[in-house]
């Protein structure tokens, strides 16, 4: 949502405020399913919470170009809802890893999954300008 916002707020007249707010509302859910996400996977395990957490947030993203024809309020509904699903991501991803990475391998799994997060950011921003041409 980061490039998408731009043309997305040209398209619907969307001020700065306005645009924090649809960008923030992401981190509505996200908040809410951090701490819940671990107990779930420690509950349930890593790979149901992980799975439930992917088809969350895949409905959430096809449904977002929807939610913004509607209104901002749906957006904002859909924004969080994605990042309920996203936000039991983490945790579960932690769960799975403590108990398919033997200890002494552990800190460089963690650090691949982290990093490999982050990189596949700064690539999508980098090339997401050549998507428009």
């Amino acid at each position: 949502m980061s490039i998408a916002i731009l043309p997305m707020s040209a398209e619907f007249g969307w001020n700065p405020q306005t645009v924090g707010l649809i960008q923030s509302s992401f981190f509505w859910g996200y908040l809410l399913t951090q701490i819940a996400g671990g107990i779930w996977a420690d509950t349930v395990g890593g790979k149901t919470v992980l799975g439930f957490g992917v088809v969350w947030w895949s409905i959430a993203t096809v449904l977002t170009p929807i939610a913004a024809k509607l209104g901002l309020p749906f957006l904002l509904v859909v924004r969080a809802f994605m990042g309920i699903g996203e936000g039991v991501a983490m945790p579960a991803m932690n769960n799975i890893l403590s108990k398919w990475v033997p200890v002494s391998e552990r800190s460089r799994s963690l650090s691949l999954v982290y990093s490999g997060m982050y990189l596949g950011s700064v690539t999508g921003l980098a090339f997401s300008p050549l998507a428009d041409t």
